[in-house]
């Protein structure tokens, strides 16, 4: 299936971007973890993970991955694509 986008990277597929900031939230746990730093309690750093990777896996399991994403070129002498003429 294509699905025709406006968005030129992967912000069609807002999923992404939410395990991307989940990732990112536990840069502090990774650095801890890499650069041998013991200042969290293991209890609370297996379940920060777990319960972010769990989140990040329910997240992932929602994407159609057999979609195909065609962004949508417009030249400047063309009617504009309106995002608000798809609203409702």
């Amino acid at each position: 299936m294509i699905i025709k986008t406006t968005e030129d990277g992967w912000g069609c597929v807002p999923q992404l971007k939410e395990v991307a900031d989940l990732m990112d939230d536990n840069a502090t746990i990774i650095y801890e973890i890499k650069n041998c730093v013991r200042d969290s309690d293991l209890r609370d750093i297996v379940s920060e993970l777990r319960i972010a990777y769990e989140t990040c896996i329910h997240m992932l399991d929602t994407i159609n991955v057999d979609a195909e994403y065609e962004t949508e070129e417009f030249d400047d002498d063309d009617d504009h694509y309106d995002m608000r003429s798809d609203v409702g």
